[in-house]
């Protein structure tokens, strides 16, 4: 009896735990996507991902084309995109007018569009002279394992904001793009119109919740069954 009664209780803690989960990851949630929506705003002087991630701003100044450290003058960041398929987001520094340099994603382009000789090396040309970008500020994701890119090929599977930050030259931090920089068809603009963070708490709350029942009924079950008279 007691065996049963502190295992329904572990399990009713974690449910409860889970749902407290829930609230606060719902509560994340509206903040980020309160950030999203607002009005644009100047680039911060100085940077807090944990208060400004997704934080809308405007920059005003040019593309100056410079290689990085590694040769190339962009990041290209593997993705793909529907109906064009693999292609790559085109990361580039950006030089403000007050000096300053950060990093920009202007958007999707397709492999066909960068690719030369199997290497993501072809330059995406900018628009000349000096224009204003509104985005979105993002800092790093490094869902992949092994290298962020590869130095040969220029061909980057991890957004590691304080690497190309470091060949480039610029504060780490990423503004998303909202505005088209396209000289032609490309690149397209990804702007982020979503907040894409997992929440399972609910499910988990459910498991939890559903696996107390059941073993408090075991439990109760056990208790009141009849016993068996020994002859």
């Amino acid at each position: 009896m007691l065996t049963g009664a502190l295992g329904a209780a572990v399990l009713v803690s974690l449910c409860i735990w889970q749902i407290q989960r829930l609230e606060w990851k719902e509560g994340v949630i509206t903040t980020l996507e309160t950030r999203l929506s607002g009005a644009p705003t100047a680039l911060p002087e100085a940077f807090d991902p944990a208060t400004q991630e997704f934080t809308r701003v405007v920059i005003k100044g040019r593309f100056d084309g410079a290689p990085g450290a590694h040769g190339f003058d962009d990041a290209p960041l593997l993705t793909s995109l529907p109906p064009y398929g693999p292609g790559y987001r085109v990361i580039q520094p950006f030089v403000l007018d007050d000096g300053r340099r950060v990093l920009v994603d202007r958007g999707y382009l397709p492999v066909t569009e960068k690719n030369v000789a199997g290497a993501a090396s072809r330059p995406t040309p900018a628009p000349d002279g000096v224009i204003e970008i509104t985005g979105a500020l993002r800092w790093p994701d490094e869902g992949r394992e092994g290298p962020d890119f590869g130095a040969v090929d220029n061909v980057w599977v991890n957004r590691d904001l304080d690497e190309m930050a470091a060949l480039f030259g610029t504060e780490p931090v990423l503004i998303v793009a909202e505005t088209s920089t396209a000289v032609g068809d490309w690149p397209i603009p990804r702007p982020i119109e979503a907040i894409n963070v997992p929440n399972n708490h609910l499910n988990y709350a459910i498991t939890w919740g559903a696996l107390a029942l059941i073993w408090a009924g075991m439990t109760a079950w056990l208790v009141v069954r009849p016993q068996k008279s020994s002859s």
